[in-house]
């Protein structure tokens, strides 16, 4: 019977081989094991009673292994800045309720956050979340944090009746709707979409901070029923009059920077107003602002840099400032003396 004569070299060349092949086996069961054991690792000094858990920058990419389970009185989870992409395991934390989720990888809103009932706070900002879903079970939720994902419409929120704070800044939204059932609601942000009218707001009765920046807007309009509002923010729109301020005497703060006004108008009624941010426009007239803003004695801080008035007279400009509105306390980012 014949057999097989191995050489020297071909014995050589098997055995690095199956010790390559050997070796790759054992590299990856260390590699699983070495994440496991960081998992693990992570949450190893918790008590099972614990009510806060921060988990910022852990390299996360699942919460599958933590264990979570086994905090059974847990409200605050906070993994910001990591890989997660499913939040499926939080369904085994009835007791949160603050979730903070801010800056990692996920795409959508599970239907696991919808059996959480007893949130109060959910930011999942900074994901690459697109749509709005799976949280009308969240009756108790008070703020709420979509800032910086790929979100189209505002929906499926008429649910969340006792919802003060909403931020949607720097997503792909290009009208104000649904809103209307969140008659509780404080604060509203919606910077940097793609918004050209103000509009559905009339419900928000309630509402005391508006924030609009960096949109398309080019006509100030919708606000006449939201008497409660006290800081808008519209800076880097189109607005070329400031108008329909009417009915918004409880304003203190006002920021029209960086649009396409010629002239101040259209706030001489606003009693409380204490800020007022017009930097980046075309004012050219000090005799405007001292007829304008001289009535208003409540100001405190006002903003006139980078307008014609400013760029001409660079020498003389705070001086003037100064001798019209007496009352400030504050010009630009500069304390008056």
């Amino acid at each position: 019977m014949s057999q097989k004569i191995v050489t020297a070299d071909e014995e050589i060349c098997w055995n690095d081989e199956d010790e390559k092949a050997s070796g790759s086996e054992s590299e990856t069961e260390v590699t699983e094991e070495t994440a496991d054991d960081h998992q693990q690792d992570l949450l190893s000094d918790y008590a099972a009673t614990e009510t806060r858990i921060e988990l910022m920058h852990s390299r996360l990419d699942t919460l599958a292994g933590l264990g979570l389970e086994r905090f059974t009185c847990l409200e605050y989870l906070g993994c910001r800045q990591n890989l997660i992409k499913d939040l499926s395991p939080l369904t085994s934390l009835p007791t949160l309720v603050e979730v903070d989720f801010y800056d990692n990888r996920l795409k959508r809103i599970s239907e696991s956050i919808g059996q959480l009932t007893r949130l109060t706070s959910l930011d999942l900002s900074f994901n690459k979340i697109r749509a709005i879903e799976n949280v009308d079970t969240l009756a108790q939720l008070s703020e709420l944090f979509f800032v910086s994902n790929k979100i189209a419409r505002i929906e499926n929120l008429g649910a969340l009746r006792m919802l003060t704070n909403l931020e949607l800044g720097a997503n792909r939204i290009r009208q104000i709707e649904g809103l209307g059932e969140l008659e509780a609601l404080e604060q509203l942000y919606l910077g940097k979409n793609k918004i050209a009218k103000l509009e559905g707001l009339d419900k928000l009765k309630r509402l005391r901070v508006l924030s609009i920046q960096s949109n398309r807007i080019v006509t100030m309009e919708g606000l006449d029923e939201l008497v409660a509002l006290e800081e808008l923010y519209l800076s880097h729109n189109g607005i070329e009059t400031i108008q329909g301020l009417e009915c918004n005497g409880r304003l203190t703060i006002l920021d029209v920077t960086s649009n396409r006004l010629t002239k101040l108008e259209g706030i001489g009624h606003l009693e409380l107003l204490e800020d007022l941010w017009v930097s980046g426009n075309q004012l050219d007239s000090f005799d405007n602002i001292e007829r304008v803003c001289g009535p208003l004695q409540a100001l405190r801080t006002a903003y006139f840099e980078f307008n014609p008035l400013q760029r001409a007279q660079p020498a003389t400009y705070r001086r003037k400032v100064m001798l019209a509105l007496p009352q400030l306390t504050q010009i630009d980012a500069t304390p008056c003396r």
